[in-house]
């Protein structure tokens, strides 16, 4: 009798062990160090350029879809309103970074712009070569884009348009700190700002527009104010300094011009 209990104890005991839920094993340390998904890779040229941004991403439907989409080409004169105060830009303390599109310098400064009630902070600026708006059909060789971004999310993006002529001693000091190579980490040069108010006129004349971004993933609701260049001085940079800029970034930073689709334009004067 007491071997036989001894065997169905056995017996109970092998089935315990075989039915019990155990916890799973840890994962691997591969497994849980598996990188979340990058966006999708896009460039100015070939089968990842502008032409095919809405197809690499369903996050950049709008680079084909979108009915706002920028830039455009703006007309020399439009219906007329009241320009704003001008923007409170203090000095912007250099730090630039390579996104492999464009060179950005972004500003830690205490800068804003007011307009149509709502107060904007400078988030960043870059340069775009050539130019990406047109002026009645005029191109331009490089434009300078300053973001600027509200408490709610919301974004205003002042464009300045240059030309070939003089070096550009404004803006040379980014030219002197482009990183070579794309990376995340920005170049900070200790002791160095660049003010970029001086680069705007003194009553500044602006074409306002509703559009978009001009890179993926495109996004619209982007309020636009183009500075109309002084005929007289219009802003310059040198073919040296693209020359670099476009020699660090491999070519054109520029999306075509896309369709108007109507949209009203107005200027906006002193």
């Amino acid at each position: 009798m007491l071997a036989r209990r001894v065997l169905l104890f056995a017996v109970f005991g092998l089935i315990a062990c075989t039915t019990s839920t155990t916890a799973p094993a840890p994962a691997s340390p591969d497994r849980a160090a598996t990188p979340a998904p990058q966006p999708s890779h896009w460039t100015y040229s070939g089968a990842t350029g502008p032409e095919h941004w809405g197809e690499l991403d369903p996050s950049f439907a709008a680079c084909s879809h979108g009915a706002t989409q920028s830039p455009i080409d703006l007309p020399s004169s439009a219906p007329m309103a009241a320009a704003p105060a001008r923007p409170a830009w203090s000095p912007v303390p250099l730090r630039v970074s390579n996104k492999g599109y464009v060179i950005q310098v972004d500003d830690t400064a205490p800068s804003s712009f007011t307009f149509e009630g709502t107060r904007y902070t400078l988030a960043q600026f870059h340069v775009h070569t050539p130019a990406e708006h047109s002026i009645a059909g005029r191109a331009f060789d490089a434009e300078l884009h300053l973001v600027h971004k509200s408490a709610d999310g919301k974004i205003l993006v002042i464009a300045l348009l240059f030309v070939v002529g003089n070096e550009n001693a404004t803006l040379e000091p980014v030219w002197d700190a482009m990183p070579a190579q794309r990376g995340p980490a920005p170049v900070e040069v200790a002791g160095v700002a660049v003010d970029v108010s001086s680069l705007l006129p003194k009553a500044p004349r602006y074409l306002r527009y509703d559009g978009s971004l001009t890179v993926p993933p495109c996004t619209e609701g982007v309020t636009w104010l183009v500075v109309e260049p002084d005929a007289s001085t219009p802003l310059q940079v040198s073919a040296q300094q693209i020359a670099r800029m476009r020699a660090i970034l491999g070519g054109d930073t520029r999306r075509p011009i896309q369709d108007r689709r109507g949209r009203a334009i107005v200027e906006l004067v002193p």
